[in-house]
């Protein structure tokens, strides 16, 4: 239960950089919500990996 609570905090952190980005003009607003799905996909992916690892090794 504490992951889903943790990635729902990490996605608004990650709304919150990505708004802060176009509203300086690094980035344009068309581009966050891709990066976003991005930068979860691959943190959840070793998040699960290092979940697997530590399971085994205990």
């Amino acid at each position: 239960m504490l992951k889903p609570a943790i990635m729902a905090l990490v996605r608004q952190i990650l709304t919150v950089a990505g708004t802060a980005l176009v509203a300086k003009g690094y980035i344009q607003a068309s581009d966050i919500e891709p990066v976003i799905g991005a930068l979860l996909t691959i943190g959840s992916v070793i998040w699960s990996v290092a979940d697997k690892r530590e399971r085994r090794s205990s």
